[in-house]
C-alpha cells in the first residue's frame, strides 16, 4: 500500500513538475515570438521555434550565444558609428581646406599671370626705349659730323681768304707805300707863259695832286675783312666747340641711360623668369589640390556608402538590438524559473 501511495505521490510531483515546466516553455517562447514579431528579427523566431522542441538548458545556452553576439555588434556599430562621424568630419575639413588652397592658387595663379604680361610689356617698353635711344645717338653722331666737316670746311676757307687777304694786303701796303714817296727836284728852267697862240715852255697846269687816295680806301677796307674773317672763323670755333661739348653730354648721358635700361631689363626679366617658375609651380600645386579633392569626394561618396545606412537607423537599430537582448533575457529568465 505504502509503495501504491509512494508511486502515486511521485506521479503527481512528476506530472505537477512537467506542468510547469511546460507553463514556463509557453511563457518563454510567447516572449520570444513577441519580440520577434516586434523587432522583425528571425533569429527570435526561429529560437522560438527550437525552445519548443530542444532542452531547456541547451536553449538557455543558445540564448547566452546570441545576447553576446548583439551585445558584440552593439558595440561594433557604436564603434562604426563613431568611426562614420570622425571619418565624415575630417574629410569635410580636409575638402574646406583644399577648397581654401584651390581658391588660393587659382588667385596666386591669375595674379602672377598679370605680373608675367606686365613685366613682359615693360621690357619690350624698356628695349624700345634703348633702341631708340641709341638710334638718336646714331642721328646725333651723324650731324656732328656733319657739323665738323661743315666746321672744317668754314675754318679751312675762312683762314685760306685770310691768308689771301694778308697776302694782298701786304702787297698793296708796299706798292702804295713806294707810291707815296716825294719826287726828286729837276734843272731850272726858263717859263714862258702861254696864251692863245703860243702855248708856251712852262708846265702844264693840273689841278691840286690827292696822293693815291684810292689805295687809302682799299687797304682799310681789306683789313676790315681780314678782321670779320677771323671773327667769323672765331664764331666758328666756339660753335664747333659748344657742339661737341652738348654733344659729348648727350652721348655720356644717353650712354648712362641705356646702361640704367640694361640692368632695369635684365631685373624685369629676372622677376619674369621668376614669376614663370612661381606660376609652374602653383600650376602644379593646383593639379595636386585638385586631384586630393577629387580623391576627397570620392572617399567621402565610400564613407556615404559604409555610412548612411547605419547612421540614419542608428537608434532604430540600437533599439531594436536592445529590444532583442531584453527579451532574450526575459526569456531565459522565465526558463530559468525567476519568472
Amino acid at each position: 500500500a505504502f509503495f501504491t501511495f509512494d508511486k502515486t505521490v511521485n506521479s503527481f510531483l512528476q506530472t505537477k513538475s512537467s506542468s510547469s515546466t511546460q507553463e514556463r516553455l509557453r511563457n518563454a517562447v510567447a516572449v520570444l515570438r513577441r519580440a520577434a514579431a516586434a523587432t522583425a528579427a528571425p533569429e527570435l523566431a526561429l529560437l522560438a521555434t527550437r525552445a519548443e522542441l530542444d532542452a531547456f538548458e541547451k536553449v538557455k545556452t543558445e540564448i547566452d550565444k546570441m545576447v553576446a553576439e548583439l551585445k558584440q555588434q552593439q558595440e561594433d556599430e557604436v564603434k562604426h558609428r563613431d568611426w562614420c562621424i570622425d571619418e565624415l568630419a575630417a574629410n569635410d575639413r580636409s575638402a574646406s581646406a583644399a577648397d581654401d588652397a584651390k581658391e588660393a592658387l587659382e588667385t596666386h595663379i591669375a595674379d602672377l599671370e598679370k605680373t608675367i604680361a606686365t613685366l613682359a610689356q615693360d621690357i619690350d617698353a624698356t628695349v624700345a626705349a634703348v633702341a631708340e635711344m641709341q638710334k638718336q645717338m646714331k642721328r646725333a653722331s651723324e650731324n656732328r659730323e656733319a657739323e665738323n666737316a661743315e666746321y672744317q670746311e668754314s675754318v679751312t676757307d675762312q683762314r685760306l681768304a685770310q691768308t689771301i687777304l694778308k697776302k694782298a694786303l701786304a702787297r698793296m701796303q708796299k706798292v702804295y707805300s713806294m707810291l707815296q714817296e716825294e719826287p726828286e727836284a729837276g734843272a731850272p728852267h726858263i717859263q714862258t707863259s702861254g696864251n692863245h697862240t703860243d702855248a708856251g715852255n712852262g708846265p702844264a697846269r693840273f689841278t691840286e695832286y690827292n696822293k693815291h687816295a684810292g689805295g687809302a680806301k682799299v687797304v682799310p677796307m681789306i683789313q676790315t675783312v681780314i678782321a670779320d674773317s677771323r671773327k667769323s672763323e672765331d664764331e666758328a670755333i666756339a660753335a664747333e666747340q659748344e657742339a661737341q661739348a652738348v654733344y659729348e653730354i648727350f652721348m655720356k648721358d644717353s650712354n648712362k641711360a641705356i646702361t640704367a635700361y640694361n640692368k632695369k631689363t635684365m631685373n624685369l626679366k629676372g622677376a619674369k623668369a621668376q614669376a614663370e617658375e612661381d606660376i609652374t609651380m602653383a600650376k602644379q600645386d593646383l593639379k595636386a589640390t585638385v586631384k586630393e579633392l577629387e580623391e576627397l569626394y570620392h572617399t567621402k561618396g565610400n564613407l556615404h556608402q559604409s555610412c548612411d545606412f547605419i547612421m540614419n537607423t542608428f537608434e532604430d537599430r540600437q533599439g531594436a538590438r536592445t529590444a532583442e537582448i531584453d527579451a532574450l533575457n526575459e526569456a531565459k529568465a522565465i526558463l530559468s524559473g525567476m519568472k
